[in-house]
């Protein structure tokens, strides 16, 4: 990818959450529950807080995340969908 985000803005690929689990069961309001999984696709360098720290985003590349939904801005970059969210939206990481 030839995007690089700026300040603590980090660019995630959201993933679509399960609609049908593997015995064939279809959940209903799968969208709804408020959190996403997403993966980190590139993160900027960071930014200056209040008391003039820099900190710096607490993921890398490749990480996988939870990020609620509507979180960030979305965005088209070469037909594929984006979202770019800064270090504060994010509510976990995956381990």
């Amino acid at each position: 990818m030839n995007l690089r985000p700026i300040l603590d803005r980090i660019i995630i690929k959201a993933q679509d959450p399960e609609q049908e689990t593997a015995g064939g069961i279809i959940i209903a309001n799968a969208k709804n529950d408020g959190v996403i999984e997403a993966e980190v696709l590139a993160v900027g360098p960071g930014t200056y807080d209040e008391k003039e720290n820099f900190v710096v985003p607490e993921v890398s590349v490749g990480d996988r995340i939870l990020v609620s939904v509507g979180a960030g801005q979305k965005f088209e970059h070469d037909k594929e969908q984006y979202v770019t969210i800064s270090n504060n939206e994010i509510v976990a990481v995956l381990s």
